[in-house]
């Protein structure tokens, strides 16, 4: 049985949810060759172009949000949640049922996608170690990481309107409107 677990981290720029490692693994099992027994997953989506480039460049930036564009999912092991994230990153606990886990770990599992033999699509690696997938789903200014996240987060049962949640700022005050509290300040 997973753990009822779901953590929400901001880093200012950028929003992502942190799963279990065998709970994803089981509904993407082609996950294992690419991430091992950690105890965590971070989960993020974003722009292909963008999103986990070597260099992030303003252009590379504008074109993600005015330009509708494939998205990729990106996937970072977590061993230790107290210190395997910059000081600055803010993660909160979600404690939640079964039903509600699970409901989460499906959206997320669904949003991989699998090319025509049935596997992932490795898109580019960084080299913190962090795996950026080919993706369901366009990116766009309507359509951007955090109203990802706060999908996910709804998905989990927390009060969050997705299409109204656009800055990563946003995403964090409607989890701490849901009474849930950062680890790290």
């Amino acid at each position: 049985m997973p753990d009822p677990t779901l953590y929400f981290t901001n880093n200012g720029l950028h929003t992502h949810v942190v799963m279990s490692c065998k709970a994803l693994r089981a509904l993407v099992p082609d996950l294992s060759q690419y991430v091992g027994n950690d105890a965590w997953l971070q989960i993020g989506w974003g722009d292909a172009g963008y999103y986990g480039a070597a260099k992030q460049t303003l252009l590379l930036g504008v074109l993600a949000l005015f330009t509708p564009t494939a998205a990729i999912v990106g996937v970072r092991c977590i061993n230790d949640l107290s210190a395997d994230f910059p000081k600055s990153t803010r993660l909160y606990p979600i404690i939640l049922d079964q039903t509600a886990m699970n409901a989460a770990l499906a959206l997320v599992s669904r949003h991989f996608k699998l090319n025509q033999s049935g596997r992932l699509t490795l898109v580019r690696e960084k080299p913190t170690g962090e795996l950026f997938f080919a993706s369901i789903g366009t990116y766009s200014i309507l359509n951007t990481c955090n109203n990802w996240t706060a999908y996910v987060l709804q998905e989990a049962g927390l009060k969050i309107s997705p299409k109204m949640t656009i800055g990563p700022g946003q995403v964090e005050r409607n989890v701490r409107k849901n009474g849930y509290s950062s680890t790290k300040k």
